[in-house]
């Protein structure tokens, strides 16, 4: 099978793809000003770099959350989110889909192994689990902070 010939930069550069990839990635970067907008407005600004539209397709909105204690107040919320939505995006939104993905920051980190003993990095233990818990509602809240408290005290 005889191969194409390559593409000159002009082709490129005049291509349709690339025009349909460029306007995808503007109205990716309006729908995240959206986000943030609205999660400011509605009192959940320490939420925002946590969060990210991956799509909004009538009727959804769709969004990836690094947590899942980030997806329950982003659900919690998800009426008010809605509402702003509709009144500022271009497809109507009536329904919120939230898709909980760490980031990729957290999952490259090994796991570690069952047959080693324990690293003494609890400092670091604690503040992740107190990070949580300020992230969370009750009991969750108190029960991260218990464990925090019991990693702390421990010798």
């Amino acid at each position: 099978m005889p191969r194409k010939r390559p593409k000159q930069l002009d082709q490129l550069l005049g291509s349709q793809r690339l025009q349909q990839f460029a306007d995808f990635t503007e109205q990716h970067q309006r729908w995240q000003q959206q986000m943030r907008d609205c999660l400011q407005e509605q009192s959940l600004r320490e939420l925002v770099p946590h969060c990210e539209v991956i799509a909004v397709s009538a009727p959804s909105l769709i969004i990836r959350v690094s947590s899942a204690a980030i997806g329950q107040r982003i659900k919690t919320a998800q009426g008010r989110i809605i509402t702003y939505f509709q009144s500022h995006a271009t497809p109507a939104v009536t329904q919120l889909e939230i898709r909980v993905r760490p980031s990729r920051q957290a999952s490259t980190t090994p796991a570690p192994q069952a047959a080693e003993k324990p690293t003494r990095n609890e400092s670091e233990t604690v503040r992740k689990l107190r990070e949580q818990a300020a992230l969370c509602e009750e009991p969750l809240r108190s029960q991260l902070l218990a464990l925090a408290d019991k990693y702390d005290g421990s010798p």
